[in-house]
């Protein structure tokens, strides 16, 4: 009851002093009123000239009955008020909302007049959260949600003016998910609002540069990645002044980088990269980026002074998946990165082995130095057992087990994951004219552009009706603009490594033997960057709901969907949104595992978290009173680390169980800690009763335990140091155990425990007197 009337009090302060009006004189008014709030409706002009008037709700019972020299009848007079012709309505229900009628009479009972209106009671739209996030490609997303309200509409403004198409990459200015363009920064507005109420949120938004990894190469044959479209920034040597001239080349190729003291600074690829004083700078990586790399320096005498390498990778999509449940199914996509979690941490496990098919991948041991076979492109963390596979290829596919053992050689535990490596590959029939294609960047797209191009006696396919891509025909030969990353099979054309500048309209225009054309035959190719990782983000409301933010990186255009245990989201669970957007609010008591999944026509990658809002109210010991839903995987909200008294509450079934936690200091800076976990059957009667018995019972059996303690001592200390056999008395621990099988009872039965009595040695020294320090007597009760 106590969380049911405290949910009442939050819902009332929400809503209490929102009041609106409407006016009702036409037929067929709109109105609206705050849910808790206060309604002002103008029915009539002056209620005092008509004969007799009725005001009823769905056509039934009269709510407002009256007219010129009749007595009012007000079916809600408890909160309600009506003045010549002005209705106005407290404490507004949701009940509230329906169809009212008015009807006029005459003073010989005819009908004059009869108009509606309809009354939509809302819950007004409360605080607002903004979330941005920087994407790989140097985007912004930036998602909008409120609390509470119903039917929310929003906008966005940045520094005072509303959003432009040459702002956004995706959305509009009217939804509540939108993607900034690069290089889109200032002051960005969202404003949320409803029929009856309006709030806003603002957030300082900066430029993003997209992934950006930092690598340092002065050491030979160091390992560097960067992401696809992203930017990497490596430190190549400490200063350039010093050198007399260098070079830095790929795979042993024409130089990118060459300069010196004294000497003009040559850049390849400048349109893309900055060079600074030994780092080097490169944007917009592509998978062609990847490669060897070498430095080489040379003194004033032209003689070569040193040499070193640095590997880059370029990684693509990365994929997380916990693996710390046997069974586990995992997904890569290739040439991308897979982040496993294998296990919560590696630093208590006194050994283990992960392999793939019987060959040892990862082998390790308390005392053992880590072994990893494919080290020159992985890593595994031990403090988080987190393993990184980079580069995938489809030979990582395959069956993983990892076994633990004990101290004495014992296995505890196995487990295995299927890994799957899949290449973003997409597939697309371009035979009907108009067909809408779809690749992934960096990954491959298959197009079926003809039956067979062995019987077409000339054909020409191009892009933006430009220069032709492929040209050939029959008995004649293959001409094919980009064979270096594409293939061409009688009719199918393969192309890899797509890039955003793949995207467009493409033409196939075939011709006969007499040269003549037939219909032009187009189809429009998209680039879309792939669904990577899912940022799963869960709050609990005032009201007890649950709001879950879903955004993904990277991806082009997602969809989302949304589980609960397994089954799509309902609208019984489900106080705002739907299973397809990618803000929702779920209603009071909403738990379970939720999985959100994001996918785009490329790609498809979900998250899942469990979900779970308690009610705690609880006071501090700085009288700071906590009433509030948390999250019961998260919460640490009434829980006190000092020495001072705290309680917490937790629901267990459908009681409360409150826990109050009395810390003391002793003489010897030792402390004294009891917990006391109340019965919830008893204390549901007399809380107070019966937390003060408890209490007192604890301060005599505490005072009872510590002068046992200290007339043992103090016998001890008056005897030679020869017969107290050179101990003395540390400490007694004492505990409060509440007798099990017990159930519901007036008071809890406690029996006392006494034991560990520990007697240190001290050295021998001559006989005197010890003071009366007691050190300490520590107090438990057990459930």
């Amino acid at each position: 009851m106590e969380a049911v009337f405290g949910l009442l009090l939050m819902l009332l302060r929400v809503s209490h002093g929102v009041e609106t009006s409407c006016d009702g004189r036409q037929d067929g008014a709109q109105c609206y009123g705050a849910l808790g709030g206060t309604v002002v409706l103008q029915l009539m002009d002056s209620a005092s000239e008509i004969f007799r008037y009725e005001w009823s709700k769905n056509n039934k019972t009269a709510i407002l009955q009256g007219g010129k020299n009749k007595k009012l009848i007000n079916q809600i007079e408890k909160r309600s008020s009506f003045s010549d012709g002005t209705f106005r309505i407290n404490s507004l229900s949701r009940t509230d909302s329906g169809e009212y009628t008015l009807q006029t009479y005459d003073s010989s009972g005819q009908r004059s007049e009869q108009r509606t209106l309809q009354l939509f009671i809302q819950a007004p739209v409360s605080s607002v959260l903004l979330v941005s996030e920087c994407l790989s490609q140097g985007w912004t997303r930036v998602s909008c949600s409120s609390e509470g309200g119903d039917s929310p509409q929003y906008s966005w403004t940045l520094d005072g003016h509303t959003l432009t198409d040459a702002e956004l990459l995706s959305g509009n200015h009217e939804t509540n998910n939108i993607i900034l363009k690069q290089d889109v920064s200032g002051r960005l507005v969202c404003s949320v609002r409803n029929h009856i109420s309006s709030v806003s949120r603002e957030e300082n938004i900066s430029t993003c540069k997209g992934v950006e990894t930092s690598c340092d190469g002065r050491q030979d044959g160091a390992q560097c990645y960067g992401a696809l479209g992203g930017t990497v920034v490596l430190q190549l040597m400490d200063s350039t002044s010093e050198i007399f001239r260098y070079e830095w080349s790929k795979n042993n190729k024409t130089a990118i980088l060459q300069g010196g003291k004294n000497k003009k600074l040559i850049n390849q690829i400048e349109n893309r990269s900055s060079f600074s004083d030994g780092t080097f700078r490169i944007n917009n990586l592509s998978r062609n980026d990847s490669g060897e790399y070498t430095l080489q320096t040379y003194d004033s005498s032209g003689q070569r002074s040193e040499q070193r390498t640095l590997q880059l990778f370029i990684q693509g999509v990365e994929a997380y998946c916990d693996g710390r449940q046997d069974g586990a199914q995992c997904y890569g996509a290739l040439g991308g990165t897979v982040v496993l979690q294998l296990m919560d941490s590696a630093s208590e496990i006194f050994k283990y082995e992960w392999k793939k098919n019987k060959t040892t991948t990862i082998f390790w041991g308390k005392k053992t130095i880590v072994t990893n076979n494919i080290a020159n492109r992985s890593l595994f963390t031990p403090s988080d057992g987190t393993f990184r596979i980079n580069n995938l290829s489809r030979t990582d596919s395959g069956e993983y087990t990892l076994q633990t053992y004990d101290s004495s050689g014992q296995r505890s535990e196995q487990r295995t994951l299927q890994l799957f490596i899949q290449g973003v590959e997409t597939y697309c029939d371009g035979r009907q004219d108009g067909a809408q294609c779809y690749g992934a960047l960096g990954g491959t797209v298959v197009l079926q552009l003809m039956d067979s191009a062995s019987e077409i006696f000339r054909y020409e396919w191009k892009k933006n009706n430009k220069t032709a891509i492929l040209q050939g025909g029959k008995n004649k030969k293959l001409i094919n603009q980009i064979e270096n990353r594409s293939s061409f099979s009688d009719g199918t054309f393969r192309i890899n490594n797509l890039s955003r500048n793949n995207s467009g309209e493409y033409t196939l225009q075939t011709y006969d033997s007499n040269g003549k054309k037939s219909e032009p035959q187009t189809l429009q190719l998209f680039i879309q960057a792939p669904v990577s990782s899912v940022l799963l983000v869960s709050e609990c409301l005032s009201q007890g709901w649950t709001r879950v933010s879903c955004s993904s990186e990277g991806g082009d255009s997602p969809q989302y969907s949304w589980t609960l245990d397994g089954h799509t989201l309902t609208d019984a669970e489900l106080l705002s949104g739907n299973h397809e957007t990618n803000n929702i609010i779920l209603k009071q008591d909403v738990s379970g595992r939720l999985v959100c999944s994001v996918r785009n026509h490329v790609s498809s990658v979900s998250r899942e978290e469990r979900i779970s809002c308690i009610f705690i109210n609880c006071t501090l010991s700085n009288g700071t009173h906590i009433s509030q839903w948390v999250s019961a995987a998260t919460n640490t909200l009434c829980i006190e680390l000092t020495t001072a008294p705290t309680t917490e509450t937790s629901t267990v079934g459908k009681e409360t169980v409150n826990t109050v936690t009395i810390t003391n200091v002793t003489s010897s800076n030792q402390t004294v800690t009891s917990s006391i976990s109340d019965d919830p059957w008893y204390f549901r009667k007399n809380n107070v009763v019966a937390i003060a018995g408890v209490l007192l019972a604890l301060v005599i059996l505490v005072l009872v335990g510590v002068a046992v303690i200290c007339s043992q001592k103090k016998q001890k200390n008056d005897k030679p140091k020869e017969e107290t056999d050179e101990q003395e008395l540390t400490y007694a621990d004492v505990r409060f155990m509440q007798r099990q099988g017990q159930q519901v009872q007036k008071r809890a039965e406690v029996e006392v425990e006494y034991g560990q009595v520990k007697f240190p040695q001290r050295p021998r020294q001559s006989v005197e007197r010890a003071g009366d320090d007691c050190l300490y007597a520590q107090v438990h009760k057990d459930r």
